[in-house]
């Protein structure tokens, strides 16, 4: 019997790890491309806005549900910094999950 219920908990932790674990991935995604865009030396003359645009592509092309204005782009005389904060609900069949995410690059 206590096997039965330890198979049936192992088994319930894993179907809400299943859906837990692709928002992180994804995210993970996100981060390497803002460090793509770091090191791209094109991205200079990019406006603001154009980041931001390319951010958001990115996001949806992933499956993230980022929107413009969470893509904050600061541009200083020898800097730019992108930082973006979101939250991805995940219905884990008894409850909703709202995981928050923040990612960010700098570069010079």
């Amino acid at each position: 019997m206590r096997t039965a219920v330890a198979v049936v908990l192992l088994g319930i932790l894993a179907v809400i790890a299943a859906r837990l674990a692709p928002p992180y991935v994804r995210n993970h995604q996100l981060k390497a491309y803002l460090q793509q865009l770091s090191q791209n030396p094109e991205i200079a003359s990019l406006t603001g806005e154009m980041l931001r645009i390319r951010v958001v592509d990115r996001a949806r092309q992933l499956g993230l549900p980022v929107r413009s204005e969470q893509v904050r782009v600061d541009r200083g005389a020898s800097f730019t910094s992108i930082e973006l904060r979101y939250v991805v609900p995940v219905d884990v069949y008894v409850s909703t999950v709202d995981l928050h995410f923040r990612s960010r690059a700098r570069w010079r």
